[in-house]
């Protein structure tokens, strides 16, 4: 079953353009019998495109490059700029509170041989060659010999080393036709400009494609000659790297990470006919449900594809049309890559690809069909998630430890080492990799204290930072009077559960400060049919039923949603769901100990706090979520309503599919504040927000557009509170390595990184909030773009290191603010299984937990 989680991949590179191409797929087009257009071509060994020219990068990473944009006109940003989003009354970005460490990073430093500037020309031909012709005009542009294997051309703009001393060559055609190439210099690329890191990762890119055996999956690289076959699981382990090239404030870097691609052994059609033959896929719309945004590969090129839908009235044996006339699918695999299609009668995939026109630099988008006899699953199920075996042997080859990682990452310089051509290609450019990864400074802070019952404190492990034995104390801040006011509802084959789970809270409940009696009342119902669920809710829930708990079988999603929509819909009520297997006597008393101290946050109860010595602060989360099978997306933003962070009030927004800008933050801020009015006579002093799920592709939108909706809410009080921004990133490539002695450990919980690997152009840092059992700990990346207020960096890292211990889902640090965290299951919730708004009765409960 495909994961319907943050979908966010598309299809491969290079889609082909109508009849041709290199993707191995077919762009959808009418031919007579209903069939399609055609399938690309087979390109090189590796299944990219054949080239005219070895040594010239893809045309799509060098387009749009020319950075003179016309007057008035803001230029499309690249991957590798930093804009300057640094809030102009910050001057130091650096703090100085906890103890000094030494690290290490995944990061080598890139020398450039006397900061000597790169040179872009324009290139002209006459006669003329049309510039969609790109694979002509490179092979012309090869045969010069001062810039062979010394160049890069993206069929209008070259770039070179070295300055031209001629400007103007004549080349022959295979035909013997001459044609004159005229070259005028139009810029030269500074080693500090932007446009020089991105022609750095080009460079690397073809490194890594063309010398060291790598196959580009999107923006990663992997090595399937290498696979690690798990067969018990049906899985194989590519290993590969993700790199990049860019400027920080210790210089340009290149970041360096390992990277494992999960493809499954089974194909797709084995996997659409097991759904068939278990029950889950007879209909056709089931299948499409299940397949819907999960990426598959093609083995034969090596591209991934996202599936956007199933065409069940196309088989392999429909005809497409190519360039050079019809051809059935079966014929074309045959003909290309020597397949055979089997089965006949299979229907085809559907993939979306968005394209862009190397000469116009128009976009458009192209429908790929695939046959699912030669596509692969890749990544994992949800059930396959749920195995702790299969998660167990996958963690043996992808967690690695910080000693076995630095090893991973210095093979790799070596084998750029090692290669002749590698280190000829990076010493005509000037560049040279450092021998070692880069060194850098650290600083730990402190453990924090947990506020218990009448704030007594309780120390939090120094080593994890987690504090699993506050449970076995009467901790509770303040306790909903539960008492027997809970509706239990489960089949008859279940009450024996039902029983296990009312005597397991009597005990359990008490003991942390809970007060829950083992009386409440138990519906038996016939059957375990969501339908069934629904009505004994509505038929038992009276005015003193304070929640519901719903013992189900198994974790059917359908069933789940239906409870879920309705009490969160249309009967509010606080509601569990929880799986009766999870009641065996080995599990139940850590179970339900935790359900029940999540009983209590839903309904509003004070499980914990953390000591933050300020007054008059509201703390904002705000995140979004994309479900693959929906059209519209769904931002959460969670605020808190206290200063000990342990009541919040929530609202939802609705906005256009994978659409990550949320436009509704002016009114959700706006009720945010009026309810933190009425629960504390006063507005905030202090609003300090964190923003999740953001790329850098989308700051100076979220700037300019989110910032600036908050801002517009905050202006309508009578007086402007202090205004902290800040986003938060989870899905980072760095990671740091602490020198104990004579070995690498990972840094401890608190560990903050603020220089060397932080922008000049940011306001950035990064916190470690929490200790990994097995692997490399990922740090979290914040990206502060509002600091109006008299704070100091100091202060802020402090208060997220100490907002990651109040998520009540779990007795110890998690890697965001709590209210981050709160924020992505709201959305989750509604996106994933409501796909309505919840009734605004339940806005200032947990209820989401």
């Amino acid at each position: 079953m495909a994961s319907r989680g943050r979908a966010r991949g598309r299809a491969g590179r290079g889609a082909p353009a109508p009849g041709g191409g290199s993707n191995g797929g077919a762009a959808a087009g009418p031919v007579g019998g209903g069939a399609t257009a055609a399938p690309a071509p087979r390109g090189r060994g590796r299944g990219r495109g054949a080239a005219a020219v070895s040594d010239t990068p893809p045309t799509e990473q060098l387009a749009g490059m020319n950075i003179q944009a016309p007057a008035g006109v803001r230029e499309r940003g690249n991957r590798f700029a930093t804009p300057l989003f640094r809030p102009e009354n910050v001057t130091d970005t650096r703090g100085s509170t906890g103890q000094k460490i030494d690290l290490l990073t995944n990061y080598f430093e890139i020398n450039v041989r006397d900061n000597k500037p790169l040179y872009q020309y324009h290139v002209d031909f006459n006669p003329v060659v049309k510039a969609d012709s790109v694979k002509l005009r490179k092979a012309l542009v090869h045969r010069i010999e001062c810039l062979r294997n010394r160049h890069l051309f993206d069929g209008m703009i070259l770039y070179c080393p070295d300055r031209l001393n001629e400007t103007e060559f004549v080349v022959q055609k295979k035909e013997g036709d001459r044609v004159t190439i005229s070259m005028k210099l139009t810029q030269e690329v500074t080693t500090s400009s932007d446009q020089f890191i991105q022609l750095v990762n080009i460079i690397f890119n073809q490194i890594a494609d063309r010398h060291m055996g790598l196959d580009r999956i999107r923006r990663d690289y992997f090595n399937p000659g290498k696979a690690v076959v798990i067969s018990q699981h049906k899985v194989e382990l590519w290993p590969g790297y993700e790199f990049s090239i860019r400027k920080y404030s210790h210089g340009v870097l290149l970041g360096l990470d390992v990277k494992h691609k999960i493809v499954r052994t089974d194909t797709v059609l084995s996997a659409m006919n097991q759904m068939v033959s278990s029950g889950r896929g007879g209909q056709q719309e089931n299948i499409r449900r299940e397949l819907m945004g999960a990426i598959v590969i093609t083995k034969y090129n090596n591209k991934t594809y996202r599936i956007d839908d199933v065409i069940f009235n196309l088989s392999p044996k429909d005809v497409v049309q190519l360039r050079s006339g019809p051809i059935s699918y079966v014929d074309y695999y045959k003909n290309n890559y020597n397949l055979t299609i089997r089965d006949l009668n299979q229907p085809l995939l559907l993939s979306i690809v968005k394209t862009k026109d190397p000469g116009t630099g128009e976009r458009t988008e192209k429908q790929i069909h695939l046959v699912p006899e030669v596509c692969y699953m890749t990544g994992l199920t949800d059930a396959m998630r749920s195995n702790f075996r299969v998660m167990q042997d996958l963690a043996q080859y992808t967690k690695q430890d910080p000693e076995k990682k630095k090893r991973t990452l210095e093979e790799f310089r070596q084998t750029v080492e090692s290669s002749t051509e590698a280190r000829d290609l990076l010493q005509s450019w000037g560049l040279e990799v450092s021998p070692a990864i880069l060194e850098l400074d650290g600083r730990k802070l402190k453990p924090e204290q947990i506020l218990m019952k009448n704030g007594q404190p309780f120390p939090c492990d120094a080593r994890k930072e987690s504090f699993d034995n506050i449970t076995r104390k009467n901790f509770v801040i303040q306790s909903v009077d539960i008492n027997n006011d809970y509706l239990i509802i489960c089949t008859s084959r279940d009450v024996t559960h039902s029983n296990t789970f009312k005597d397991t809270c009597a005990k359990v409940g008490p003991a942390c400060g809970i007060n829950i009696q083992a009386n409440g009342k138990v519906v038996s119902i016939n059957s375990d049919r969501a339908n069934d669920f629904i009505e004994a809710i509505r038929s038992n829930v009276t005015s003193n039923t304070k929640i519901v708990i719903c013992l189900v079988p198994n974790d059917r999603k359908d069933r789940y949603d239906a409870i879920k929509k309705h009490c969160c819909i249309e009967q509010p009520i606080p509601s569990q769901v929880l799986v009766t297997k999870n009641l065996q006597p080995k599990k139940a008393m850590s179970v339900v100990t935790k359900v029940v101290l999540q009983m209590n946050a839903k309904l509003g109860g004070e499980l914990w706090s953390i000591n933050i010595p300020m007054q008059g602060v509201m703390f904002v989360g705000i995140d979004t979520y994309h479900d693959s099978g929906s059209n519209k997306s769904v931002g959460g933003f969670v605020a808190s309503m206290n200063n000990a962070c342990t009541r919040y009030f929530s609202k939802t927004t609705w906005q256009e599919s994978k659409q990550e800008l949320i436009s509704q933050l002016q009114t959700c801020t706006r009720e945010a504040l009026q309810q933190y009015r009425k629960l504390n006579n006063a507005f905030p002093q202090r609003v300090i927000i964190f923003r999740d799920g953001v790329g850098d592709g989308q700051l100076l939108a979220v700037k300019e557009i989110e910032l600036e909706s908050i801002k517009k809410a905050l202006h309508e009080l009578p007086q402007m509170p202090n205004l902290v921004f800040t986003v938060v990133t989870k899905r980072i490539q760095q990671r740091f390595f602490q020198k104990q002695g004579n070995r690498l450990n990972n840094p401890g919980p608190g560990s903050i990184v603020d220089t060397k690997v932080t922008s000049d152009a940011l306001f950035d840092f990064y916190l470690v909030p929490q200790s990994v059992g097995q692997g490399t700990v990922t740090p979290t990346h914040y990206n502060v773009l509002a600091f109006e207020t008299n704070l100091q960096p100091d202060h802020l890292q402090q208060i997220a290191f100490k907002l990651c211990h109040v998520y009540f889902n779990w007795t110890g640090t998690i890697r965001v603010p709590a209210v981050c965290q709160y924020a992505h299951k709201l959305a989750f919730l509604v996106g994933n299984h409501l796909n309505k708004d919840p009734s605004p009765q339940l806005a200032n409960y947990l209820y989401y937990l």
